[in-house]
């Protein structure tokens, strides 16, 4: 397999969408990184891998995810994944119109990933069925970081390599 050579033929790359395969490779290696991360820090306070993803599913089921067993789980992932490609989607439509978001991958990625923690925080979870609820600050600083490190700048390159390749 020649993926070198693939990559550099036209025909391959809009095989891939011209690098939107790059995006949503992105958006599930950030979802990846980042619930990862959630698995093993949360975990390292006790908190089981399975018990995450039905928080997650409890935003839209409400508290009863908890007792959905793996179904609300499955749903938890689904909708983590979802998320996590649909904003590197928007990443990659905003580089189209702001370039600084692919010529500063690092830097546009990390203020990407704290937007996204802030908007998660401040907009999505206190709409949610969960609804507000404070953080420690261990917490934040930890999602912060994931949110900056494994999230944004995941994204944020994959967006640049894409824009490389529809180039």
């Amino acid at each position: 397999m020649e993926t070198t050579s693939t990559l550099k033929n036209p025909a391959a790359r809009n095989a891939i969408g011209g690098g939107l395969g790059w995006v949503l490779a992105g958006g599930l290696m950030a979802g990846a990184l980042d619930l990862t991360f959630a698995f093993v820090f949360y975990g390292l306070q006790g908190t089981k891998p399975l018990r995450i993803l039905q928080f997650i599913a409890s935003g839209v089921l409400g508290r009863g995810s908890f007792q959905m067993g793996l179904a609300s789980a499955a749903i938890g992932a689904f909708f983590h994944f979802f998320t996590s490609v649909c904003a590197a989607a928007i990443y990659y439509l905003a580089s189209r119109r702001f370039s600084f978001l692919t010529h500063r991958a690092a830097i546009s990625g990390a203020i990407f990933g704290v937007l996204m923690f802030l908007a998660m925080r401040l907009i999505v979870i206190p709409l949610s069925a969960i609804g507000p609820s404070s953080m420690r600050v261990g917490s934040i600083i930890g999602e912060l970081c994931s949110h900056v490190f494994l999230f944004g700048m995941v994204i944020a390159y994959a967006v640049s390599r894409a824009r490389r390749l529809s180039a």
